[in-house]
């Protein structure tokens, strides 16, 4: 499965030093791009398989045009590309994508696999969802039923009367409220409830019910990549020839029937499904070509707080993966991902604002004035040995 092109995008360290940083392009083999390239004034490199082109950001544009006057899908992709998403738009509000956001989780189970759960207790899932706002997060992603394929699935209509109630309470208290579920009748009580986003691991596998609750109520959507079913383990492990490619292939295909369903791309986030049918080695592949993602020009959302490819990393077990889950944020916001679910929004709060701070602001964010030390002569620094600086920082600047 190749998709109709992929995207290596240059990092913010090539941005920074040069604006008009290459992109690398790869096409399916095809004489039209070839002629659209050549057109161009560029230099296609083709093989059997791929048309590989290396374009400065500035002849995007003219490269686009010479393919959509070829026909085809691959010219109106790259447009998609070059003008992404800016914000996700969910129910009743958007969320700007020049910045990051803290998804925190509140599961209502007993049963979750970091151990985290707090039951069918509205009372602890506000408390719950109060800390993590107060930490940070900025959506309570609420969920009824574990993902662990060793727990037996939970009765809809059962999940739905415990969750509306959880929802209500925490839109009654201001929270923005994403609901965890692949069914169409929780989906539905959650958004009649109150919840502005659908968050649906199933990847469309058991068809586009949670989807088209979403597209019936105008919310957001996330769309997870997924191997298999909810809940079921194949039989043989998925064999791919590159998980990258074939990952944003799927995810082109995945998005054109949310399309038929009524979803446009403001509203459509989506996951690379860390843990879902992949080898803890092959969600590290995906994580370290997650810009590559960037090709459908959406919000993304990454999932992968105390997963198991950490613990293959370092052995920890799931409740002493946080600081391997910041690291993992950090390095997911340099190549384009903005939304984060996790579940220590404190960390990842602190673990997201310097990885902005280095790869996103622009020049002189943190810069000095006139007045500020170092450049004040006679200037020294605060005395930081003590819990509280023992000067206040000069103008413009933080100790």
């Amino acid at each position: 499965m190749r998709p109709p092109l992929r995207i290596v995008m240059p990092g913010p360290a090539h941005v920074a030093a040069h604006p008009d940083a290459p992109w690398t392009l790869f096409f399916p083999t095809d004489p039209a791009v070839v002629d659209a390239a050549i057109a161009t004034g560029l230099d296609p490199e083709v093989d059997e398989w791929l048309v590989t082109l290396t374009v400065r950001k500035a002849m995007l544009p003219a490269l686009a045009d010479a393919l959509v006057r070829r026909g085809g899908e691959s010219g109106k992709q790259l447009r998609r590309a070059m003008r992404p998403v800016l914000s996700w738009q969910l129910r009743t509000r958007d969320l700007p994508l020049h910045l990051p956001h803290i998804m925190g989780i509140v599961n209502l189970t007993e049963d979750s696999f970091s151990g985290d759960g707090v039951g069918r207790d509205v009372r602890a899932a506000l408390r719950q969802a109060d800390s993590l706002r107060r930490a940070g997060a900025a959506i309570i992603d609420v969920g009824g039923e574990t993902a662990r394929a060793d727990r037996p699935v939970m009765e809809a209509a059962t999940e739905a009367r415990f969750v509306a109630p959880v929802v209500e309470a925490l839109t009654r208290e201001g929270h923005i409220v994403s609901i965890d579920t692949y069914k169409p009748i929780v989906a539905r009580a959650a958004l009649d409830s109150g919840a502005e986003c659908v968050n649906d691991i199933s990847g469309l596998t058991i068809g586009t019910g949670a989807a088209e609750e979403a597209a019936r109520a105008g919310a957001g959507y996330v769309l997870n990549y997924s191997y298999s079913a909810p809940k079921r383990r194949p039989e043989a492990p998925p064999l791919y020839r590159d998980v990258v490619e074939e990952t944003v292939a799927w995810m082109f295909e995945r998005v054109a029937a949310l399309h038929d369903i009524g979803l446009v791309d403001p509203q459509i986030a989506i996951d690379p499904g860390i843990a879902f049918g992949k080898s803890h080695d092959e969600d590290m592949q995906v994580l370290r070509r997650l810009g590559e993602l960037r090709t459908l020009g959406l919000a993304i959302l990454l999932a992968h707080s105390r997963k198991n490819f950490i613990g293959s990393v370092g052995g920890r077990v799931p409740a002493e993966r946080d600081l391997e889950t910041h690291v993992t944020s950090a390095l997911a916001y340099g190549q384009g991902a903005r939304i984060f679910r996790v579940h220590d929004a404190e960390g990842a709060r602190r673990a997201l604002e310097m990885a902005a701070a280095l790869t996103t602001e622009e020049p002189g964010g943190f810069g000095p004035d006139g007045e500020s030390w170092p450049w004040r002569a006679g200037a020294s620094a605060a005395h930081m040995t003590r819990s509280e600086p023992d000067k206040d920082a000069p103008k413009g600047q933080r100790w």
